[in-house]
């Protein structure tokens, strides 16, 4: 009886340990940066947070655009863009009005620019 016992304890711990990734295991507190892209990461953050209604193309609103590679790459440049999303002191907080961006996105984009942030 206890040589059974042993048996169905061992076999619980690995039908219950099939999973190993993080991912799965915990999926609100896992963040990919692996992939960061200004095409499709980048762009869908800006698009998600509604960066565009005050930085659009024409006449933005809030002075400055955000519309394009270049437009966006230079605020990247002199650090008003991860001062601004990361809420750091001295910047403006962004999105204004609304509630800080997660900090899972923040990461992708400190990742993108760490990584040089490329137009890719």
């Amino acid at each position: 009886m206890q040589k059974l016992n042993l048996l169905i304890l061992l076999v619980l711990g690995f039908v219950s340990c099939r999973y190993n990734k993080e991912e799965v295991l915990f999926p609100n507190s896992y963040c990919n940066t692996n992939e960061v892209r200004y095409g499709t990461t980048i762009k869908g953050i800006i698009a998600q947070y509604n960066c565009m209604n005050c930085h659009g193309a024409t006449n933005p609103f809030a002075g400055f655009s955000l519309h394009t590679y270049d437009a966006l790459k230079a605020k990247v440049t002199d650090g008003r863009l991860l001062g601004a999303v990361s809420h750091s002191p001295g910047f403006s907080p962004m999105p204004q009005g609304a509630a800080r961006m997660s900090q899972c996105d923040i990461n992708k984009i400190k990742k993108w620019i760490d990584d040089g942030a490329p137009n890719n």
